[in-house]
């Protein structure tokens, strides 16, 4: 049981979700974002889930049926680099996408796919060293991201409030550091990686989503 839910949590905060996922908060959160009509950010995350996700998701299962990789988990790290590269390529062609599509796709939604594609990247080049977790790299940059962005725009400091609570922009980052402790902890259950895998992956990605400060 302990282990189905382990597995559940890293299907979950799996990396190749995570720039859908920070579309649609991008989106709910109290910024000019959350100005848009409805049927333009359905669009917008609709365009991010087949860039980010099924088309990484689809080079996968072909590189499964033409027995390139053993597994879609890419347990083997020497099996992880051909996967990583065209990620990456995947993901930097979605960012060049994203700023050239008519449907004028906001900085912030470009800033985290780019800042995605150089996770990846990082990941790519680690994982010549030691299979550094994937996972934890791209929550780290999700934290990273979202800390830079509840800080640079203009979010309201009480996001919403259910009853009589009030839910701020500290307990919205609390949230992601409890959700990337639980996948660091489902990822060590799985024995997926070590504790100096997940550390480093956490750090890196945090690294790089913080560099948002700068765009």
């Amino acid at each position: 049981m302990i282990k189905k839910t382990a597995g559940l949590i890293s299907l979950i905060f799996h990396p190749l979700l995570l720039p859908t996922f920070a579309v649609a908060l991008m989106f709910f959160l109290p910024s000019y974002l959350a100005l848009y009509p409805i049927e333009y950010k359905k669009a917008i995350i609709l365009v991010v889930f087949l860039s980010t996700f099924i088309s990484p998701l689809l080079i996968l299962l072909l590189l499964l049926n033409l027995r390139v990789i053993s597994d879609l988990s890419l347990t083997d790290r020497k099996e992880r680099i051909l996967p990583l590269g065209i990620s990456f390529l995947i993901y930097i062609a979605s960012y060049f996408l994203s700023i050239k599509l008519p449907l004028s796709i906001p900085d912030n939604i470009s800033n985290f796919i780019l800042l995605s594609a150089f996770v990846i990247l990082c990941v790519f080049l680690l994982n010549f060293k030691f299979k550094v977790s994937a996972h934890l790299a791209g929550l780290g940059g999700f934290l990273g991201f979202f800390h830079v962005f509840v800080l640079k725009e203009p979010v309201h400091e009480i996001l919403f409030r259910l009853f009589d609570f009030q839910f701020t922009s500290l307990h919205f980052l609390s949230i992601i550091i409890l959700l990337t402790g639980f996948t660091a902890s489902s990822r060590l259950l799985l024995k997926a990686h070590s504790i100096s895998e997940i550390s480093v992956g956490f750090l890196t990605g945090l690294c790089i989503g913080l560099v948002n400060l700068f765009f």
